[in-house]
C-alpha cells in the first residue's frame, strides 16, 4: 500500500514540473488568412491581406498558397535570448517574418519529388533584431499535397528557443522510463498467467499494461523520429484505436475483478457505445480520444460505487485512485494530464490484481492445509483401533473357521493399506487405481459384514490417463456402506458410472440399499469435507458436487468443468 502511494505521488510531481512553460512574450492580433497562387510580394510585412480569406483550415488543392498572420511582440527580449516559433501544419512551407525568410520545412510544390522527410512540427530560430516590440507578420509559402481531406489549420507558438526545442525531448525521459515499467509489468503478468491460465484477471491485467505500452510509444515516436505529414493521421488513428481498446479492457477488468451482477449485459451495452464514439467522431483525433477516455473512468467509477455498496474489498481505495486520476485531468495540461491519469488509473488496476492474487493465494493455502489435514483424517479413520479391532475380530473368525478365507481376508487387507500408502500423498492418481482401492474395500467389507457387496463401472475410460483426487470415490463408498442397508438378499450393488464429453466430465455413483435413516438431512461430515477440499484443491471452482436420497439408495454426482 506504501509503494502505491508513494507511486502516485510521484506522477503528480511530474505532472506539476510538466505544467511550467515560459512566459509568453507575444500575442496573436489577427486570425490566419490564406490565398491561393504565388507572388513573392506576399511575404512583405506591409503587404496588404484584407481581401484574404479567413478560413479555419487551409485551402483545398494541390497549387501553392499563401498563408498570413499578424503577431505582435508584448515585451523587451533581452539580446542574450534565444527566440524560437513553432509551427505545426500539413505541408510543405518557407517561413517568413516580416519579409525575411528563416526557415523551410521541405519544398512547396516540388513534394513528390523531394525525399525531404516533411514533418507536422517544426521550430524555427527568430533573429533577436527582428524581435522588437511591436506588430510583425508571419507568411508561410505552401503546399499540401497529402492528407487534404483533413481540415487542419496552421497553428504558431512563440516562446524561449531552447524550450521549444527540448522540452520534448525531456518529457521522453520520463515517459521513457514509464513506458518501460509498463512494458515489464505487462511481460511479468502475462508469465504469470500462462503459469496459471485460471487468472483471467492477470491477462485483462497484463494486456492494458501492453496497450498502454503501445499508445506511449505512438504518442511520443514523433520525438525519436521523423514522421511525415502524410503518415501523421495515420498514428493518430492508431492512436485512437489503442484508446478504444484500453477504454474497453479497464472498466471490463474491474467489472470482473468486483463481480459485477448481469457482467455480459454490461459488457455487450458497454462496447456498443464505446463503439458508437469511435465511429461518429473518429476523424476528431484528441475529441476521439478525449470521449472514450471519459466514459472509461465514468463507467469505472460506476462500477467501483457498486462495489463499494456491496461492501468488497479494496473498492475504497481504488475510488479514491479514480478520484485522483479525475483531478489531475482536470487540472494540467492535456497531453500530460491523460497519461498521468491513465498510470493512475492502471495503479488502481495493479492494486485491486494484488489484493485479489492474496486472497487467492491464502484461500489456496488454506486450501492445501486443509486438504492435508483431512487425508490424515481420512488415513487415520482406516486404521483407528475400532477399525481394527472389528477387522482383526471378523478375522480371527475366519481364521478358525475357514482357513483360507481367512488368508483372503489377510491378503484384501494387506492390500488395501498398500494401495492407500501409495496414492495418500498425491494430488491426483488415474482413476483405474481409485477403481482397484475401492473394489479392495469391498473385499475386506464382505469378510467383515457377511454381506454381498457388487461393483459395476459404467461407461468406461476413454482416457487411460484419466485422473481424479485420490479416494474420492472410495470416501462415496465408506458412506454408502455406512449410510445404507442391504436389500432381501442381503446385497448392495455400487456403481460406477463416467461421462466425458468436450466440456465436463462427470462421475455418478450410486448405491443400491435401503437408506437408514431418510429423515436426517445429511450436511456431510468429515468424509464430505474431505471430497469438497480435494475438488477445491486440484479443481479450483470448477466442479460441482451433489448427494442425496434416491429410491434405490443413494445418488452422488461430481462434475468437473474443463
Amino acid at each position: 500500500m506504501k509503494k502505491f502511494i508513494y507511486i502516485v505521488f510521484f506522477l503528480i510531481f511530474i505532472s506539476c514540473k510538466y505544467g511550467e512553460r515560459p512566459e509568453l512574450i507575444s500575442e496573436k492580433t489577427s486570425e490566419m488568412v490564406f490565398k491561393k497562387g504565388d507572388n513573392k510580394n506576399w511575404r512583405l510585412k506591409n503587404f496588404n491581406d484584407k481581401n484574404w480569406s479567413a478560413k479555419k483550415s487551409v485551402p483545398e488543392g494541390e497549387n501553392i498558397f499563401w498563408a498570413r498572420q499578424t503577431i505582435r511582440i508584448t515585451k523587451k527580449v533581452d539580446s542574450l535570448e534565444l527566440i524560437g516559433i513553432g509551427i505545426h501544419a500539413f505541408g510543405a512551407y518557407e517561413v517568413f517574418w516580416d519579409g525575411i525568410l528563416i526557415g523551410k520545412n521541405g519544398i512547396p510544390g516540388k513534394e513528390k519529388s523531394s525525399k525531404e522527410i516533411v514533418i507536422p512540427d517544426k521550430t524555427f530560430h527568430i533573429p533577436n533584431h527582428l524581435l522588437k516590440k511591436g506588430g510583425h507578420v508571419l507568411a508561410l509559402r505552401m503546399s499540401q499535397l497529402y492528407e487534404k481531406k483533413d481540415k487542419r489549420g496552421i497553428y504558431s507558438y512563440i516562446l524561449n528557443y531552447d524550450f521549444l526545442a527540448t522540452d520534448k525531448l525531456k518529457d521522453t525521459i520520463y515517459i521513457n522510463i514509464l513506458a518501460g515499467a509498463f512494458l515489464l509489468t505487462s511481460l511479468y503478468y502475462l508469465l504469470l498467467f500462462f503459469s496459471d491460465r485460471k487468472q483471467f484477471g492477470t491477462f485483462l491485467f497484463s494486456l492494458s499494461s501492453f496497450l498502454f505500452f503501445l499508445l506511449i510509444i505512438i504518442e511520443y515516436i514523433k520525438f525519436y523520429t521523423s514522421i511525415h505529414y502524410a503518415n501523421f493521421i495515420f498514428r493518430l488513428k492508431i492512436i485512437g484505436l489503442l484508446t478504444f481498446l484500453i477504454s474497453f479492457i479497464v472498466p471490463y477488468y474491474f467489472a470482473i475483478q468486483f463481480s459485477l451482477k448481469h457482467i455480459k449485459w454490461f459488457t455487450y451495452s458497454y462496447f456498443f457505445i464505446l463503439a458508437s464514439i469511435y465511429l461518429f467522431i473518429s476523424d476528431s483525433y484528441d475529441q476521439t480520444a478525449l470521449a472514450l477516455s471519459q466514459m472509461m473512468w465514468f463507467s469505472s467509477t460506476l462500477i467501483i460505487s457498486y462495489a463499494i455498496y456491496k461492501k468488497q474489498k479494496a473498492a475504497i481505495i481504488v475510488l479514491i485512485g479514480l478520484l485522483l486520476s479525475f483531478v489531475i485531468y482536470k487540472i494540467f495540461i492535456y497531453d500530460i494530464s491523460l497519461f498521468v491519469s491513465f498510470s493512475i488509473i492502471t495503479l488502481c488496476m495493479f492494486y485491486l490484481l494484488s489484493v485479489k492474487l492474496k486472497e487467492q493465494r491464502l484461500a489456496f493455502e488454506h486450501s492445501i492445509a486443509e486438504s492435508t489435514r483431512l487425508r490424515y483424517e481420512l488415513l487415520k479413520k482406516n486404521i483407528q483401533p475400532h477399525f481394527l479391532m472389528n477387522t482383526l475380530t471378523s478375522l480371527i473368525d475366519w481364521v478358525e473357521e475357514a482357513p483360507e478365507k481367512g488368508v483372503e481376508f489377510i491378503e484384501a487387507l494387506a492390500l488395501e493399506f498398500d494401495l492407500l500408502n501409495q496414492v495418500e500423498d498425491q494430488k491426483l492418481i488415474p482413476i483405474s487405481q481409485e477403481i482397484e482401492l475401492c473394489k479392495s474395500h469391498l473385499n475386506i467389507m464382505k469378510y467383515r459384514k457377511e454381506i454381498d457387496y457388487q461393483w459395476e463401472t459404467e461407461g468406461g475410460i476413454k482416457n487411460e490417463d484419466q485422473q481424479i483426487p485420490p479416494a474420492i470415490i472410495h470416501t462415496l463408498l465408506e458412506n454408502g456402506i455406512t449410510h445404507c442397508a442391504p436389500i432381501e438378499n442381503n446385497s448392495m450393488k455400487f456403481k460406477l458410472i463416467i461421462k466425458e464429453d468436450l466440456k465436463k466430465l462427470q462421475y455418478t455413483f450410486l448405491t443400491y440399499g435401503k437408506v437408514r435413516n431418510t429423515k436426517k438431512e445429511r450436511k456431510g461430515g468429515t468424509g464430505f469435507k474431505y471430497i469438497k477440499a480435494r475438488l477445491n484443491e486440484s479443481y479450483g471452482s470448477k466442479w460441482k458436487f451433489t448427494s442425496e436420497a434416491k429410491s434405490h439408495g443413494w445418488e452422488n454426482i461430481i462434475t468437473i468443468e474443463k
